[in-house]
């Protein structure tokens, strides 16, 4: 039995269409069960209900941080240690891939693209442009891994000057944002999947959500804090499909980068990136599930 483990919602996003495709219970039942988590918390707790099977559904774009040696290895992003009882990671890309193969070369490794995106809704027509802000949660270990938000909260009430509607959004992590937004008259949107539904263009610091939206056909402005390093190539979002959206690196600039990202004239660097970021951009819920059973189905067979 497949057993699904998640406590929060951006992480079940990815695994509710995988499960809809597989056969799954909704608690833990026996010894044999297996734990279907996405994220490294999830597995910490799965082990503490003593699972002892583990497929690990990669959640957002796979970024890692293995631009230099002292955050190469940490354990919630791809190659990580700590996760070297899980039989089956499922990433969205060959960057991921390459990670977890090379850390657990025992260990089962589907490409199989991200599940979440059949899902996406895109723009509702109404008025515009709707410009949607998000930031990172302000993670310590590497300087790219942090927040942008410092450098560019001074901009953000300028924006509703210049005639655009903006609406907020954040890391679930970050507890400070809907307070922020409040106190600038700027509605928090919680759900990531009601701001595709209405916004023309995303900003972001360092999101797989940045991705997420592109795949949706709309422009990205990444914002680019000065403690992110260009020498340290960790990959996707720093810095190989960094080129999915209008690069923004001060707070003066990020007018004029929203109103290049309006004229969305990057469509081919778009794809570009995104090609890199997912192998693939559809179908990848039933690949999961397919990648799923033929591992469980191996398991049987060794039994």
């Amino acid at each position: 039995m497949i057993v699904p483990v998640a406590f929060e919602a951006h992480h079940f996003d990815h695994l509710a269409p995988v499960l809809a495709l597989l056969p799954h219970g909704k608690q833990f039942r026996n010894p044999d069960d297996v734990a279907l988590v996405a994220s490294y918390g999830a597995l910490i707790r799965a082990r503490r209900a003593k699972f002892r099977r583990f497929i690990l559904a990669q959640h957002g774009a796979g970024q890692s941080y293995a631009g230099e040696a002292r955050t190469a290895h940490q354990p919630g992003y791809p190659g990580g240690k700590d996760n070297a009882d899980v039989g089956l990671f499922l990433v969205p890309n060959e960057h991921a891939a390459k990670r977890w193969r090379a850390t657990y070369p025992k260990a089962a490794v589907a490409v199989v693209g991200c599940p979440k995106l059949d899902a996406l809704p895109t723009r509702v027509p109404g008025p515009g442009p709707v410009i949607a802000l998000s930031f990172h949660w302000a993670a310590h270990f590497s300087p790219e891994a942090g927040s942008a938000f410092a450098d560019f909260a001074a901009a953000i009430p300028r924006l509703q000057q210049l005639g655009y509607h903006i609406i907020g959004h954040g890391h679930p992590l970050r507890q400070d944002l809907p307070s922020f937004y409040r106190r600038h008259g700027i509605e928090y949107v919680k759900a990531f999947t009601d701001v595709c539904r209405r916004a023309d263009v995303y900003v972001c610091d360092n999101s797989s959500t940045i991705f997420e939206f592109a795949a949706t056909g709309r422009p990205v402005v990444l914002l680019n804090s000065p403690r992110y390093r260009r020498n340290i190539p960790h990959g996707l979002r720093f810095w190989d499909a960094a080129p999915v959206g209008v690069q923004c690196d001060s707070a003066a600039a990020l007018p004029a980068a929203i109103a290049e990202a309006l004229q969305d004239g990057r469509e081919a660097q778009r794809e570009a990136a995104l090609d890199i970021v997912y192998a693939y951009r559809t179908g990848a819920a039933q690949r999961a599930a397919d990648a799923v059973l033929d591992w469980a189905g191996q398991l049987q067979a060794v039994a």
